[in-house]
């Protein structure tokens, strides 16, 4: 499944480019923080992996928020932090990627209604 396989690869981009952009200068606080912001990228990976139609319906609102906040964060730095924009496409595509999946699978499942 290539399609499969971008989404993942866009979630582990998403979570580099996230703890990238926290991280430098490394404090204590910094690392907490990012740890705080990739948690719940982290936990939804392994039903990610195995296609889980409820965690994927379930990330494609998580990335809802990670969309706005870094849209915020780069329009405030007005472009400049290169990580966080990286981080920023990267949830779009994987949003995008992600609805086209859920869609493609409901298709295929049988109807709950009938």
């Amino acid at each position: 499944m290539p399609l499969h396989r971008a989404i993942v690869g866009c979630h582990l981009l998403l979570m580099g480019a996230l703890t990238a952009s926290l991280v430098p200068p490394a404090t204590a606080v910094r690392v907490c923080v990012a740890a705080v912001l990739a948690l719940p990228l982290l936990l939804t990976l392994r039903g990610l992996v195995q296609g889980r139609r409820a965690v994927l319906q379930w990330l494609a609102v998580l990335l809802v928020a990670y969309i706005g906040g870094s849209s915020v964060e780069v329009v405030a730095r007005s472009g400049s932090a290169l990580s966080l924009s990286i981080a920023l496409i990267a949830a779009v595509l994987e949003l995008g990627l992600l609805l086209a999946l859920i869609r493609r699978s409901g298709r295929s499942a049988p109807s709950a209604r009938e």
